[in-house]
């Protein structure tokens, strides 16, 4: 298999406007959380539709814990922690930064509300991207476009803003993940 760019994303409203403007993409839809993360690399895995030379992006929406990221704002998630875990439990998962975005640390939740504890946003699937990479050896990158502040009301919410932030910079930063040794 030759190196390659996977896009996965936890849903298909999250993929939409990447998908219409790069429809010839590898777009996986893995499902919320990181049971359905992990199920779905071990999937692709398994059918050897990734490998060590691919690189695996995991995009979609996060919610941010304050002022400090802006809604409509895109990052990197460069470290993901299982919060919800008791501290001696926990592992926090880093990867190398592989674009010019902002780099965060983010959380990475069942269910929305945990404390900060110094992340910046909040996700629910990362985790188990990093966790399967670390084992199998394949590259990953995770992008997220924050949708609200961690607390708020869905109405509130600005998921179109989101994902449509999400798939410009996608577009923007695709060579560059595609090139990345």
């Amino acid at each position: 298999m030759s190196s390659k760019v996977v896009y996965l994303f936890p849903t298909a409203m999250e993929a939409s406007s990447f998908q219409a403007l790069m429809p010839d993409a590898e777009v996986v839809i893995s499902g919320v959380g990181m049971v359905a993360t992990s199920a779905t690399l071990v999937r692709l895995w398994a059918e050897e539709r990734i490998d060590r030379e691919s690189l695996v992006v995991l995009s979609g929406v996060a919610g941010s814990y304050g002022e400090g990221v802006a809604k409509g704002e895109v990052v990197e998630v460069v470290e993901e922690r299982c919060i919800e875990l008791p501290e001696r439990f926990r592992t926090n998962y880093t990867v190398p930064k592989r674009s010019a975005l902002r780099g965060v640390v983010s959380n990475c939740v069942h269910r929305s509300g945990a404390e900060c504890c110094g992340a910046e946003v909040e996700n629910m699937e990362g985790a188990s991207l990093f966790a399967l990479a670390d084992v199998l050896g394949f590259r990953v990158m995770e992008i997220r476009a924050i949708s609200n502040i961690v607390g708020e009301p869905f109405h509130s919410w600005r998921m179109e803003e989101a994902v449509e932030s999400l798939a410009r910079v996608l577009i923007e930063i695709n060579e560059e993940m595609i090139c990345y040794e």
